[in-house]
């Protein structure tokens, strides 16, 4: 289940409210968030999307009792209830809106590959995260790509061959996440970083993050021209124009409302 809260702010706060079953991400669960978040990217309104979570767990990952129910499927089956996961994981780095997500209590699973597709995740201390899958037998199959980009090879195998757990300064460490503030402080602190993106230049957003997720995946080389070729993109938006003479004026500057990005700048 998956509630929605629109602020004057323009950020969407989207929060997982399954709290009796630990908000774990069966398939219906992922499907909506996928839907939450295209529908986000499409409104000019909404210019971030914060994820949270309802109850003392994150999220427990997905639900094993559908896991139990799924074990005597096919391989094809099994391959074709894995396309949700397939999608959100390749769907989020091309969206245009930033993606904050505000972590308190246990992650487990799937949920940590749903912290490592945010921009930003802040994590309360309290927070601690798991690649538990070996302890049930399984492994973090469609979320170690994600995982293993922001965390790095040597972290991503030790902590899905082992599923030890991660407390929140050991995970700010690895690169998880991007920081770590007293409970009392999460809300609030999650939802300025939101709101700070929310106000910024949103092509310049849109086209960065996309940006970002190409180098990744590119040698070192490649990575840099592909930036040469993409500075056309960023120069010829509203943004730079009116974020320049806003600076120059010494004002604060006046986005346009926000679009989404027409075509993938990569």
């Amino acid at each position: 289940m998956l509630t929605h809260e629109r602020g004057d702010d323009g950020v969407l706060t989207l929060t997982l409210d399954d709290a009796e079953r630990r908000n774990a991400l069966d398939y219906a669960a992922v499907r909506e968030l996928l839907d939450a978040l295209r529908v986000a990217d499409a409104d000019p309104a909404v210019r971030a999307v914060l994820i949270t979570a309802n109850g003392p767990v994150f999220s427990a990952g997905a639900n094993l009792r559908e896991f139990q129910e799924e074990i005597a499927s096919s391989a094809t089956e099994f391959y074709e209830s894995g396309g949700v996961w397939e999608e959100l994981f390749t769907l989020v780095p091309t969206l245009g809106t930033p993606l904050v997500i505000a972590v308190s209590g246990p992650a487990r699973a799937g949920a940590v590959g749903l912290v490592a597709l945010a921009d930003i995740a802040v994590a309360s201390g309290s927070a601690d995260f798991a690649l538990s899958e070996i302890k049930i037998g399984l492994f973090p199959i469609m979320v170690l790509p994600m995982v293993m980009r922001v965390v790095g090879y040597r972290a991503a195998q030790e902590l899905s061959l082992t599923g030890r757990r991660i407390d929140a300064e050991e995970a700010h460490r690895i690169g998880l996440v991007s920081r770590v503030v007293d409970d009392d402080d999460l809300v609030e602190t999650a939802r300025g970083v939101a709101a700070d993106l929310a106000a910024s230049a949103p092509r310049a957003l849109a086209y960065g993050r996309q940006l970002i997720a190409r180098l990744a995946d590119l040698p070192y080389e490649q990575a840099v021209h592909h930036a040469r070729t993409m500075r056309g993109t960023f120069l010829h938006t509203p943004d730079i124009k009116e974020g320049v003479a806003a600076f120059l004026e010494k004002r604060t500057p006046a986005w346009h409302d926000h679009q989404p990005a027409e075509e993938d700048p990569s």
